[in-house]
């Protein structure tokens, strides 16, 4: 079988700038000033609401970069709309949500490949869905990547007994570590990518879908958790499960003298399905939130956010939350970056939510 490139640079350089225009106004930019070397957006990058937003969010039509002049810097069409949505706590696909939506503003089109014109997320978010359902893909598939232990994770405190139970692949085509989600039965519903390559985690996305001959291995990230197939007996064994954003925390967990009772959401949502799943499978007694730090100087949206979300569930079981100030954590930090004993000091200090 053969990996499939995506070139990510070439749809990137290819982007129109009517599109563009006609992108971000669907995403609820209400007004622009176009120049003859920018364009001018509110910032709709990191604030919901575009009467909020001020004029400085500009697109250079050479670059084809965003920059946001108040908070998010430089980004590019990728990485803005991952913005977009997690400002809005709306789950997204990045394959669905990003990769199509992008090669829609895009004259590029890799491997012909066609793909349904631009739908508004924000109508699509608030319409009622129809049921989804996770993919099943054969279990070869990940026999075109090789058994490799990167030394990037090694460094991070995954172990070679971790990368081995997950069943961690790597591919050197692609230069990513290549990351198997099973579900709950350990069937194979999507494979992930973690990129290696700066320019492709700066410009496009640290983890993503991999393409194999053409085909994309993804799947709804909100309909599972991953390491729950893997990590289950061991919460039922202990009564709780702990929360984590990405599947680099399963991972590290992994080595701490604790059970692993970690499964990850991958992103910064956790919904009721993802929920009813973990109850029907493990019944825990109780849920910790472990997610990244994204606490600002001076700022509780994050602490608010955190308790949000546990209330909005509690009635299912005890749920708490990690909170740090920066004392452990730094920001973008995960409470398992620095290992077991900062770990087990920041779970001392979760905040229980009644």
């Amino acid at each position: 079988m053969i990996l499939t490139m995506i070139d990510y640079k070439g749809i990137i350089e290819s982007l129109k700038d009517e599109e563009v225009i006609n992108l971000l106004q669907k995403l609820g930019a209400d007004r622009y000033v176009e120049k003859e070397n920018e364009i001018i957006f509110p910032t709709i990058c990191h604030n919901a609401d575009a009467s909020d937003a001020s004029m400085k969010l500009y697109y250079y039509k050479d670059t084809h970069i965003f920059y946001c002049y108040t908070q998010c810097q430089a980004m590019s069409i990728f990485t803005f709309l991952k913005n977009y949505y997690e400002t809005r706590g709306m789950p997204y696909d990045w394959y669905n949500d990003i990769y199509q939506v992008i090669l829609n503003c895009s004259t590029f089109n890799p491997n012909f490949e066609t793909t349904p014109r631009y739908e508004s997320k924000i109508d699509r978010y608030k319409a009622k869905k129809p049921a989804k359902s996770l993919p099943i893909y054969p279990n070869e598939i990940l026999d075109v990547f090789i058994k490799a232990y990167p030394e990037e994770w090694l460094n991070d405190g995954i172990s070679k007994e971790a990368m081995d139970k997950f069943d961690i692949r790597f591919s050197i085509s692609q230069n990513k570590i290549i990351i198997p989600h099973r579900n709950v039965k350990g069937e194979l519903v999507g494979i992930r990518g973690r990129a290696l390559d700066p320019w492709e985690i700066e410009n496009v996305a640290k983890y993503a879908p991999v393409k194999i001959e053409g085909k994309w291995y993804s799947h709804p990230l909100s309909l599972n958790l991953y390491g729950l197939y893997e990590n289950k007996e061991n919460i039922i064994k202990n009564g709780y499960c702990i929360l984590a954003e990405g599947e680099k925390s399963v991972l590290q967990a992994e080595s701490f003298k604790r059970d692993n009772c970690v499964v990850a959401v991958c992103g910064s949502n956790f919904n009721k399905y993802a929920l009813k799943i973990l109850i029907h499978e493990c019944h825990p007694k109780q849920i910790i939130v472990a997610f990244d730090n994204e606490e600002l100087p001076g700022e509780f949206k994050y602490k608010h956010k955190l308790e949000d979300l546990c209330k909005k569930y509690s009635n299912y079981c005890t749920f708490s939350y990690i909170y740090d100030r920066g004392e452990l954590m730094k920001l973008k930090e995960s409470p398992f970056d620095n290992g077991e004993e900062v770990f087990e000091k920041l779970l001392e200090r979760s905040i229980k939510v009644k």
